[in-house]
């Protein structure tokens, strides 16, 4: 264990990238900041729920219908919801479909 002195004398680095990465006391750890949301989207006449990632805040229903029109062509937005005290603009984390016959996400 240090003492107080150690402690006091003792330098952290502290960097960080554009994607919103924190890269502390120089090792390799990396966290991501920003908040995470999940949301519910209708394609292909399926419900997937995809976990996101963004740093300039939560999107309205249209603003993540538009930008998930590349990957998910002609997707609608069902439901946003936030996640409390999560950790790129927008980033996919996950992407789980609803499957009727099993009653369960897969």
């Amino acid at each position: 264990m240090k003492t107080f002195k150690e402690f006091l004398e003792e330098s952290i680095n502290i960097s960080g990238g554009t994607v919103g990465t924190i890269i502390i006391g120089g090792n390799s750890s990396v966290e991501e900041v920003g908040e995470e949301f999940t949301a519910d989207i209708l394609y292909q006449g399926s419900i997937h729920r995809i976990s996101m990632v963004t740093e300039t805040g939560i999107p309205t229903k249209p603003q993540l219908a538009e930008y998930l029109q590349d990957e998910y062509p002609g997707a609608m937005v069902q439901q946003i919801y936030t996640i409390e005290n999560s950790t790129s603009k927008y980033k996919i984390k996950n992407d789980k479909r609803y499957h009727p016959a099993k009653l369960d996400w897969v």
